[in-house]
């Protein structure tokens, strides 16, 4: 009995600092897995499964000691490829693969159909292996230990991603990989001490573990408080006046300075301005059959400062759902002329905060689901008057994750609205038409100025939108100081001249209520980024092929935050505008005008036979053997020519170039600002031709795009040398646009 316990002893505890090497080291990679894990489209699911298990095989087979290192790794090979063999089949990537196809002519393909997840798998091997000789030195330990600490502070300094339990534990890992170190040290030095621990490890390792377990769990269950002293990044932002935002791992949003607040759909309008930082965190995603602007709420009453909801907002009247999932049509709409197509939108919610409304395109006309039901829309008000489904309050139940709703989308018949006549019912207008007392004469001069040569209150009010588009430049840190007047549409209008989608909105909805249309402000969401955008699609010469209103997943985050205004036409009803400087209202078209001629469509060619799997390797042989006797002539023929002394040569005229090239990109990048805000190069204009639309478009930024624009035409169509001066100005002012927009 005592013999047999001595071998299991010895069969636990011997080598007993390789295994806890071993093991310290798979902790270490685990928390770097983690870290890939929560970055946004950088490791599918399947890529994590498939690196933890690797990682466990790795460990459990390093700890059988007494196997010869070559029988280990090809064990741990056999391992690795099962397991993707395995994974790969249950996330549904490849078709069951038997063991026997691995022993046969087919090993090479099966082993192509597991990449490239083979090659993650692999490198995790070959790191795992490489970090246990690594951390056999005490300095190799603390380097690694401060540049993975230091790393991942940054990421979560940096970004939304939260890192901290991950430093935690690489922290408490690269202690006891010190502590083993010395161990190891002391092995050489005082082997009669070290042969008393391989002897009763447990005499040593019981209170180091105990001590470092113990100081993590009093860290982690003592409370919070604020920081001392100011970390470098947050003293040098809040020096510069610039708001820092972070979220923290229990979901609480931490701001630095109050004079900015981060973007995102306000709870409160009644005083606007100041600035804002954006926030790309994800709100929800839009799966629609047209692209739009996602409204929200609708405010009335303008009071100098901001926009609160007026009487008819407070105390309008609301109906349930209908048993049928339908809403009652506003009485406004009664008899319009408008014409509309549907829109369907299946939203889902990926923020935790509630809002006092669903989002939907204007104007929502039905409710067909709702957290995946049809029933339980008990919580849903529908105001007709707004074209709000609001959510009860009162109730308890939570704001709902996923909703379907139905819209008929305006369709914009532009000769039609010409002949709307004024609005003859004035005083059920009176809200929208509503001005504060203390307005500044000036506004109401300048809306005057603006329309005097609009015939009819459709013109005025694309008068009045185009003239906010293009007098004033869009940022979201106005210069403040420039403002004086007590008024907020005012101090834009004549003192700041610049700002963001509250400041246009505001402006127009003042302006046209001055020369007598009804308006209201609206809040929602842009329409968010589209899951098929490319940012590198359409750059030079790359025209674009894309419907931009066309259906898609549209993710919405808080940058997208927006407002906009609503007229009223009598006959027609409520129309939205678009007087943003940059962006552009989403186009409804009939779809009886929507027409495809077939007539060009060629015939489709049959399908050629797939190659076999003998053909596709013979002809990668050929090629293989072609390339390599290319290879060898190339070779010979530069050596021939002596190439090397020709490209010393031109060692000089290198830097030219390359300045050449870094003005093209930054002219390049600017094509793809301009594209983003509305400011789109059609496919027949060259760049000086669309340069000089978007500049009569926008005046205010006329100067920087002819500037951009000779720099650009002297890089690539002269002979002129390019100096650093004109790289960083051209730089200079595309980072400049791009602020502003």
């Amino acid at each position: 009995m005592n013999e047999s316990m001595s071998w299991w002893r010895r069969a636990l505890w011997s080598n007993w600092p390789h295994r806890l090497t071993v093991l310290l080291v798979g902790l270490f990679m685990l928390q770097f897995v983690f870290w890939f894990a929560k970055e946004d489209h950088l490791w599918l699911p399947e890529t994590v499964v498939v690196v933890e298990l690797v990682l466990l095989i790795i460990c459990v087979v390093e700890h059988v000691t007494r196997l010869h290192w070559a029988i280990r790794g090809l064990i741990q090979l056999i391992a690795v490829i099962a397991v993707h063999v395995q994974v790969l089949h249950e996330y549904g990537v490849i078709e069951k693969m038997k063991l026997s196809s691995f022993f046969s002519s087919k090993l090479f393909l099966n082993l192509y159909n597991l990449t490239p997840y083979l090659w993650f798998g692999l490198a995790a091997w070959a790191a795992y292996l490489t970090l246990i000789w690594w951390v056999a030195a005490k300095w190799r330990v603390y380097v690694l230990l401060v540049a993975s600490v230091v790393a991942m502070c940054i990421r979560d300094s940096f970004s939304s991603v939260y890192l901290w339990p991950q430093v935690a534990m690489t922290v408490g890992c690269g202690l006891f990989l010190l502590i083993l170190c010395h161990f190891q040290s002391m092995r050489q030095k005082d082997p009669t001490a070290w042969s008393y621990l391989a002897d009763y490890p447990a005499s040593i390792a019981v209170p180091v573990i105990l001590l470092i377990s113990m100081t993590v769990v009093v860290g982690a269950i003592m409370p919070e408080v604020g920081p001392m002293v100011t970390d470098p990044y947050t003293a040098w932002r809040a020096y510069r006046g610039e708001a820092v935002n972070f979220t923290t791992g229990k979901g609480v949003e931490v701001a630095v300075s109050a004079s900015d607040t981060s973007s995102g759909y306000s709870r409160s309008d009644a005083a606007l301005g100041s600035g804002f930082q954006f926030d790309y965190t994800p709100v929800m995603t839009v799966d629609t059959t047209h692209r739009s602007y996602w409204r929200g709420e609708t405010r009335s009453l303008y009071t100098g400062k901001g926009w609160e909801p007026g009487d008819s907002d407070r105390r309008s009247l609301t109906t349930s759902v209908r048993a049928d999932n339908t809403l009652s049509p506003d009485p406004r709409k009664a008899g319009s002329k408008l014409k509309t197509i549907e829109v369907k939108q299946v939203v889902s919610i990926l923020s935790e905060d509630k809002y006092p409304v669903l989002f939907g395109a204007f104007d929502i006309q039905k409710v067909e689901e709702m957290n995946g039901g049809k029933t339980g829309f008990e919580s849903l008000l529908w105001a007709p008057s707004q074209s709000e489904i609001r959510i009860n309050q009162q109730m308890s139940q939570a704001y709902p994750k996923t909703y379907t709703v139905v819209s008929q989308m305006p369709v914009i018949d532009e000769e039609g609205l010409r002949q709307a006549p004024e609005a003859a019912n004035r005083t059920d207008l009176a809200e929208y038409l509503q001005l504060p007392d203390h307005l500044p004469a000036r506004v109401r001069q300048l809306a005057a100025d603006i329309t005097k040569d609009a015939a009819d209150p459709y013109d005025k009010a694309k008068a009045i939108e185009q003239y906010l588009r293009t007098t004033y430049p869009y940022t979201n840190k106005p210069d403040l100081t420039k403002g004086k007047s007590r008024d907020f549409v005012d101090r834009f209008l004549f003192e700041i001249k610049e700002g963001y989608c509250d400041y246009y909105s505001s402006a127009m909805a003042v302006l046209s209520r001055s020369v007598g249309l009804p308006t209201r402000w609206v809040k929602g969401y842009a329409s968010g980024q589209s899951a098929s955008y490319d940012e590198m699609f359409g750059m030079f010469g790359e025209p674009e092929m894309t419907d931009p209103d066309a259906a898609g997943v549209y993710t919405v985050r808080n940058a997208d935050a927006h407002s906009w205004v609503e007229v009223y036409f009598s006959g027609w009803g409520w129309i939205p505008f678009e007087p943003t400087s940059g962006f552009l209202l989403p186009r409804a078209v009939p779809q009886e005008e929507i027409t495809f001629d077939t007539s060009a469509v060629p015939e489709a060619a049959p399908a050629a036979p797939e190659p076999t799997v003998l053909e596709r390797h013979g002809l990668k042989a050929v090629i293989s053997g072609i390339v390599l006797l290319a290879a060898a002539a190339a070779a010979f023929v530069l050596k021939k020519l002596q190439v090397a002394e020709l490209l010393h040569e031109k060692l000089e005229r290198r830097r030219a170039s390359l300045l050449k090239q870094k003005v093209i990109i930054e002219c390049e990048r600017l094509i793809r600002i301009c594209k983003r805000n509305g400011y789109v190069r059609h496919e027949h204009e060259t760049l000086r031709e669309a340069i000089g639309r978007w500049s009569q478009q926008s005046k205010w930024m006329k100067a920087d795009l002819e500037q951009v624009l000779g720099t650009f035409e002297k890089a690539k169509y002269s002979n002129a040398e390019i100096t650093e001066q004109d790289w960083q100005s051209t730089a200079a002012i595309v980072e400049k646009l791009r602020s502003q927009f």
